[in-house]
């Protein structure tokens, strides 16, 4: 009877979990999405006012620098805090906060050593980022670098703060203060554009960064008491070490990744005027699909991985998690590549062609993201496999992964852009993204989830293919029907048409190959129309 009783509460917390899960994936999608429309425009107005030109390859060289050392620096920090705080906050609340803040506090020292470092030496940097730079264009990245650094350094602390707000379920205040930092950025380059040239793109990144860092800083002091005692005589250095321990894998994973886009960026350098700004702006036709489908489930649901990590008798719970997570990410992403890739070029024709960005820009942009797109089913598993090794504590595997992946990809990078230029780079990090994936799935599975069945996602994998294949047909069907030279409104009411038509046929074909995905996200639907009803006629 015990054993029943037991049962059924596991069931129940495991129906709980998934409906949390849920429903923060739903409002963080919300929140991202308004942020991404503001952040269509910020790339609308860089598109117009500067184009795909030397001055903004320059800036992006730029902005690169501080943000990948600081990044480098405290690399896995905002992720690996979050199963850190919940192992501690599981044995003492306060102390668990105690410890956060002196985290805080050595860290902060570090970044402003760093900051110092990057100020000096900023036209080795920038030599070492764009090789190909000379002359008036050194001496600006140069100048903008030194103008960043403070943009760098309040990311970096934003990052560890949204680390401690996902660890306690607040997924709302960084999604928030991202999307007015967005809005900030928008008005600094509509204003001060025609003041300041390239420099109120400049002036809008600190301003977005200060600004998120100063909110999250001021609520989690505020109202979740964390940086108020630090205990600075009291440090638990052998605690400290052991975070680091586990941290300095992270550390080079990141390390590693800065290598590779440093190359990306230096390869790139070498290729025609525009190539960075070409790959620039085909990662943000790219990121659309990834950061408003696959990124906010993964953000949700790493804390109940790291929960259920704690758990050795809930290995199975997690597993079906993960596999249910998979499923789901995978039935929204690779039919949304499919589109991607067959609209690519009227896509980039409506987010950019206006200004400076001309119609040469679009046919090479649209095809350096139809080369990212081919990878992007990996880059989104990826999200989930990653925090599943992390929530273990286990850093040092997805580092062997990355080292492995990241040499694939500079290997394929010096290859394929003699090539396809600056496609050739895009397509070298789909191969070796996609090689990442396969051995992260393999090593996951072999060392944790040994149990855990692999037919089951294989088999829903190859039937979304399936159902997704008629999107192609559908997609070039639309593809000259959205490249007429119309107005803004009217290319946005087409699109708006033919993305129902493409919804409509994929959940025909999904309802026809009963598609995993389909089902949870009609169950979840059918959930929240009957709590609504409920609550409408109590």
């Amino acid at each position: 009877m015990h054993h029943l009783k037991d049962y059924s509460k596991g069931l129940t917390s495991k129906k709980t979990l998934q409906k949390n899960v849920a429903q923060t994936a739903i409002l963080i999608t919300l929140f991202l999405f308004l942020s991404k429309i503001i952040g269509y425009f910020r790339e609308v107005l860089i598109a117009k006012y500067f184009g795909a030109s030397g001055e903004t390859d320059t800036f992006l060289v730029a902005l690169i620098i501080p943000s990948l050392i600081m990044n480098l620096i405290s690399a896995g920090i905002s992720t690996l805090i979050i199963p850190i705080y919940l192992e501690k906050k599981k044995e003492n609340p306060e102390k668990a906060k105690i410890f956060v803040n002196q985290i805080f506090f050595i860290w902060y020292i570090i970044l402003i050593f760093i900051s110092l470092i990057i100020f000096l030496f900023a036209p080795f940097f920038v030599k070492l980022v764009a090789f190909g730079f000379e002359g008036e264009r050194f001496d600006l990245a140069t100048t903008l670098t030194r103008y960043l650094i403070p943009m760098a350094f309040a990311t970096v602390l934003v990052g560890l703060f949204t680390g401690l707000f996902q660890a306690r379920r607040q997924f709302l205040y960084p999604v928030l203060f991202g999307l007015i930092g967005n809005l900030l950025l928008v008005l600094c380059l509509i204003f001060l554009t025609p003041i300041l040239g390239i420099n109120s793109w400049t002036t809008g990144q600190i301003l977005s960064a200060v600004f998120s860092f100063l909110g999250l800083f001021f609520i989690l002091w505020r109202k979740n008491k964390f940086f108020q005692k630090f205990e600075l005589k009291n440090i638990p250095w052998q605690e400290i070490k052991h975070f680091f321990s586990l941290l300095w894998p992270l550390i080079f994973v990141s390390a590693i990744n800065t290598l590779s886009q440093i190359i990306d960026k230096t390869i790139a350098s070498s290729l025609e005027v525009g190539s960075i700004a070409i790959l620039n702006f085909s990662q943000k036709i790219f990121n659309i699909p990834l950061s408003l489908l696959a990124m906010p489930l993964a953000l949700a649901i790493f804390p109940a991985f790291s929960d259920l990590a704690l758990e050795e008798n809930k290995k199975g719970d997690y597993a079906h998690m993960l596999q249910k997570a998979l499923s789901l990410c995978f039935y929204i992403i690779i039919p949304s590549s499919i589109v991607f890739i067959a609209l690519s070029q009227p896509i980039t024709k409506f987010l950019f062609q206006r200004g400076a960005f001309t119609i040469e820009d679009t046919v090479k942009t649209a095809l350096v993201s139809s080369m990212y797109c081919l990878g992007l089913f990996a880059y989104a598993a990826n999200y989930f496999l990653v925090r599943a090794f992390y929530s273990f504590k286990d850093t040092k595997m997805p580092l062997i992964i990355t080292t492995i992946t990241v040499g694939l990809n500079i290997v394929g990078n010096l290859i394929l852009s003699r090539f396809l230029g600056a496609a050739g780079i895009a397509l070298a990090t789909s191969i070796s993204s996609s090689i990442g994936f396969a051995l992260l799935l393999f090593y996951l599975h072999k060392k944790y989830f040994k149990f855990a069945p692999r037919r089951p996602l294989a088999y829903q994998v190859l039937k979304i293919i399936l159902a997704s294949l008629p999107l192609i047909a559908v997609s070039l069907l639309f593809k000259s029907y959205l490249s007429a030279p119309l107005s803004f409104l009217n290319l946005i009411f087409r699109f708006i048409l033919a993305g129902i038509v493409i919804v409509l046929v994929y959940t025909l074909m999904s309802r026809l190959f009963n598609l995993e995905g389909y089902k949870i996200i009609i169950n979840h639907f059918k959930k929240s129309a009957s709590r609504f009803l409920k609550i409408e006629l109590d």
